[in-house]
């Protein structure tokens, strides 16, 4: 048998809601006063099994009802942000880090599993005693987890921060091919690690032509690399239109220099061929 109490409403719910799927294993006896509720848990499972459900339960009822205050917190309050969009951003960013399971976001949590770390400071907890009061572990036995999260949050801060500046590069060079002449008309790109160029007669642009183009452009002005041959040739060439041929338009390079073209750029599927355009 196990004891619990919880000081929220709110908190039962989320932990009876969870529990739902063990309402034939674990039993739940429940009473409430004015300040917290009481519930007795009665299961059919071994200790080990029983503990392991309830950590994972109690862990939830943490996500659902504290984590969101706690990031907020310290964006608002170790970071100084005040502003409720940038808060917004590092929150979804700080929630990315966290959970998402992308090798990305893994390797800035250095492949930490959030879920089985908190797990575990339940699961050990449980094991060390048989009546628990919730409040009590949120303000005692989550020091370490509460660290990892602010670690989390500074990540993505940083994450925030490079995406403002990347941001910032796209508008500039945005307005840049806005106020450019086009200094050809079309320009076909068929898609893969590196692009391959095409003039508007379907013959491949050699790198030493699109070296020319780089040549005559102030690509050191505007960021970009001499040695860059995906965006660089494009920005210097700034077609009046462009074909890209593809199977993947959620590609990070296409979605660039569709940021960056807009209504210039085209996408067509893979399977139509380059020369066979019908221009």
């Amino acid at each position: 048998m196990l004891e619990l109490y919880f000081e929220s409403d709110k908190e039962v719910t989320v932990f009876r809601n969870q529990l739902t799927p063990y309402k034939k294993q674990i039993r739940v006896h429940q009473q409430t006063n004015a300040w917290s509720s009481r519930l007795r848990l009665e299961g059919d499972l071994t200790e080990k099994e029983f503990i392991h459900v309830i950590s994972s339960v109690m862990a939830e009822v943490f996500i659902e009802e504290h984590l969101s205050d706690i990031i907020i917190g310290k964006i608002t309050d170790n970071y100084y942000f005040s502003d409720p969009d940038e808060i917004n951003r590092i929150y979804d960013f700080s929630m990315w880090i966290l959970f998402e399971t992308d090798s990305d976001n893994q390797y800035l949590r250095e492949h930490v599993n959030t879920i089985k770390l908190l797990q575990d400071i339940f699961f050990r907890h449980l094991k060390e005693h048989k009546s628990i009061h919730f409040s009590a572990i949120l303000h005692f036995r989550l020091a370490s987890f509460l660290e990892f999260v602010h670690e989390c949050v500074g990540k993505a801060i940083e994450e925030f921060k490079r995406e403002e500046d990347h941001q910032a590069f796209i508008d500039m060079l945005r307005h840049y091919i806005e106020k450019k002449d086009p200094c050809v008309d079309l320009v076909y790109i068929e898609q893969g690690e590196n692009f391959i160029f095409y003039n508007d007669k379907g013959e491949v642009i050699s790198k030493d032509m699109l070296r020319m183009w780089m040549f005559q452009a102030p690509l050191y002005a505007l960021g970009l690399h001499e040695n860059e041959f995906n965006l660089s040739p494009l920005i210097a060439m700034s077609p009046a239109k462009i074909k890209v041929y593809g199977n993947d338009p959620d590609d990070p390079k296409i979605m660039t220099i569709t940021n960056i073209f807009q209504e210039r750029v085209e996408f067509e599927t893979e399977g139509t061929s380059i020369l066979s355009r019908g221009e």
